[in-house]
């Protein structure tokens, strides 16, 4: 299985369901735009269009929240993740989680050289995983009925 089975899976909310912001923008509108779409990160995006970094929940906790910064006059550029970890559409969902655990990202940014595929979460491979996956612990879950089964 690769992370492409997961965009598809995910339809709407993969690569058309894509959320950017530009990192001009202030956290206050970035919680205000991960709230109304239910998703707990946002793509954000340079004066030139190009992918500057990634605003997550745990930046929002750890670099906002903690220091207590004012939402409402912070900009994403300051408390954003600069340092992108990507996969390829090809990357397979084991070689993904991996990195996602080695690293401590809950969300991963899927490029292709410079096309943006979308993003995925530790709980999108996961479920995927659960839901097609061929071993016996998947096969079991499936069968005990657990959510989205």
């Amino acid at each position: 299985m690769t992370i492409a089975s997961v965009l598809d899976a995910l339809g709407d909310r993969g690569s058309e369901g894509l959320h950017t912001i530009p990192a001009s923008a202030t956290v206050a509108e970035a919680v205000n735009a991960m709230a109304q779409h239910e998703i707990g990160a946002l793509v954000v995006s340079t004066e030139e269009k190009l992918l500057g970094g990634i605003f997550t929940e745990r930046d929002l906790m750890m670099r906002v929240v903690k220091p207590g910064l004012d939402p409402k006059k912070t900009p994403l550029s300051l408390v954003m993740t600069r340092d992108i970890q990507a996969v390829t559409p090809g990357t397979t969902l084991e070689a993904a989680l991996a990195l996602m655990y080695v690293h401590r990202f809950r969300h991963l940014i899927v490029m292709d050289g410079p096309h943006l595929h979308g993003i995925v979460s530790m709980r999108d491979l996961a479920y995927h995983l659960i839901r097609h996956g061929e071993g016996r612990f998947e096969a079991s879950i499936r069968l005990a009925g657990g959510p989205g089964t």
